[in-house]
């Protein structure tokens, strides 16, 4: 296998155990890759924070919310923005052990993905508790925008709609 492509399938694990991927669904905007192909750039950066707070900034004015829903609205926003800065660290860190553990053993590796699901399941219960807080705060026709807005791929859409030619 090539070096990207290792390097690719590493950080999808990853995102996966460590339910990033959860927090990032949360604050989507309008689509699932809004972005196209472009979108994983910032991912592969390890720039998770600076794509869920542009996620997020979307949802917000999607949301229209009132003044007394503002701060439910800051607590939500800084549980999935903290989880994102989180999620780039420990991408950093991650890759770093990788390169120093070249020669790891298979039980090693294991521990260390048990250990991210660990972590992952955390991230999640966290996620969870502030958006069931957040999402209490919503009127229904918020609430409905919200499960609309936060969705992984809307009817129809497979997340690569907006790519050049690729379509749902």
């Amino acid at each position: 296998m090539n070096r990207k492509l290792k390097i690719a399938l590493a950080g999808a694990g990853l995102l996966a155990a460590t339910g990033i991927g959860a927090s990032l669904v949360m604050a989507q905007g309008s689509g699932a890759c809004e972005h196209g192909p472009h979108m994983m750039r910032g991912a592969w950066s390890g720039d998770f924070k600076a794509m869920a707070d542009s996620r997020l900034d979307r949802l917000h004015a999607d949301l229209k919310l009132r003044t007394e829903q503002e701060a439910d609205w800051r607590e939500f926003h800084d549980t999935v923005s903290g989880q994102a800065l989180r999620m780039g660290e420990k991408l950093k860190n991650w890759r770093a052990a990788s390169a120093a553990t070249g020669n790891s053993t298979a039980i090693d590796r294991l521990e260390r993905a048990q250990k991210g699901i660990d972590d992952g399941r955390l991230a999640l219960d966290q996620l969870t508790a502030a958006t069931k807080r957040f999402y209490a705060t919503l009127d229904t026709e918020q609430q409905g925008r919200f499960d609309q807005l936060t969705r992984r791929f809307p009817p129809g859409n497979r997340g690569w709609t907006d790519a050049p030619g690729r379509g749902a």
